[in-house]
């Protein structure tokens, strides 16, 4: 079991955005120095009260310096908004600069925000998710590329660094809808999901029957992102993240309430409702409970690793939330050893 920390590198209120990226930074020292696989980080454009991670790759080669062991990965670049060529080249760049620790995922983003502020219209985002991953993964195995698209042409280019990893850097994707998991099933690509209260059973067998008929080698990989957090006792984990999981599902509601989204409606009835969200949507807990909880992710969806968010809503001090992850290092992960 391959466990991550997610960060989104929070704006925590009453400091500065230079303290929300060294507060990160100490994180990464620290999910190294206890044994965590992975990082992940997010990208997120417009919501500075949300994520100060515009450019997770340029904060990936920061995570690389420091670090010798833990894995890299990208969850996720959300592709419409990208040039795919550029996509390409930072990738194998930052695959040079990790020596070859780097996981690229990709996906299109729910949040028209981004779409919004980047002048492209959301209606195009899965055609254009479409070509760009397509153009990806071609161009790191053709060498040169050419390509004619509806929303990009390329001619005779050739990438530039190499990756170290062969053929390329893994590339993941962030999917939901029934039909995706058929055709990632089918390419033989590695899933990202974010758990909101849907456990993607009926999906994931579709998925695993697809890789299966395309003969992939090995079992299909699949991460998924969930909220957690691992106190001393069941109060203590129940209550330190209570404030910072309210505070983000607050801004959630005022973000969403403009469009008059679904989503702010759903974030008015978690906040109105914390327990039932601790029990449904988040691994909040002692070391057991945090154990019980994450079993029930590999028994019911076959996972084979979690992004965890261990300091949702990016309010929670960061002594408590350091103390989170060695509780997660020490008590829980070796549960799945």
């Amino acid at each position: 079991m391959n466990f991550g920390l997610l960060t989104e590198c929070y704006a925590r209120e009453g400091k500065s955005h230079a303290q929300a990226y060294a507060d990160a930074l100490v994180q990464v020292d620290a999910a190294e120095a206890l044994g965590l696989d992975s990082v992940w980080m997010v990208e997120q454009h417009f919501r500075p009260w949300a994520s100060l991670l515009p450019s997770p790759m340029l904060f990936g080669s920061a995570i690389a310096a420091r670090t010798e062991r833990v894995r890299i990965g990208l969850a996720v670049a959300v592709l419409p908004l990208c040039n795919p060529l550029r996509v390409a080249e930072e990738a194998n760049m930052l695959d040079q600069i990790s020596h070859g620790r780097f996981d690229l995922g990709v996906g299109r983003s729910g949040i028209t925000k981004f779409y919004d502020g980047y002048n492209i219209p959301y209606a195009e985002s899965r055609d254009r998710f479409n070509e760009s991953l397509e153009i990806i993964l071609e161009a790191f195995t053709n060498d040169p590329f050419s390509y004619e698209g509806r929303f990009h042409s390329f001619h005779d280019v050739t990438l530039s660094p190499e990756p170290i990893q062969r053929p390329h850097p893994p590339v993941w994707v962030a999917t939901s809808t029934p039909e995706s998991f058929l055709t990632m099933g089918t390419r033989g690509l590695p899933l990202l999901l974010w758990f909101m209260g849907n456990w993607f059973e009926e999906s994931l067998q579709a998925y695993r029957n697809a890789w299966n008929e395309a003969g992939h080698p090995g079992e299909p990989q699949v991460f998924v992102r969930i909220p957690a957090y691992v106190g001393e006792t069941p109060e203590r984990g129940f209550n330190e993240p209570k404030e910072s999981t309210i505070h983000d599902l607050r801004r959630s509601f005022r973000e969403f309430r403009q469009g008059n989204d679904q989503r702010a409606k759903q974030s008015q009835y978690w906040i109105d409702h914390y327990d039932e969200y601790t029990k449904t949507r988040a691994a909040y807990g002692s070391p057991e409970e945090v154990v019980e909880r994450l079993q029930e992710f590999r028994d019911r969806m076959g996972v084979t690793g979690f992004m965890l968010d261990l300091n949702f809503g990016g309010q929670v001090p960061q002594e408590l939330m350091l103390n989170s992850m060695r509780l997660l290092s020490e008590q829980v992960m070796p549960a799945f050893e």
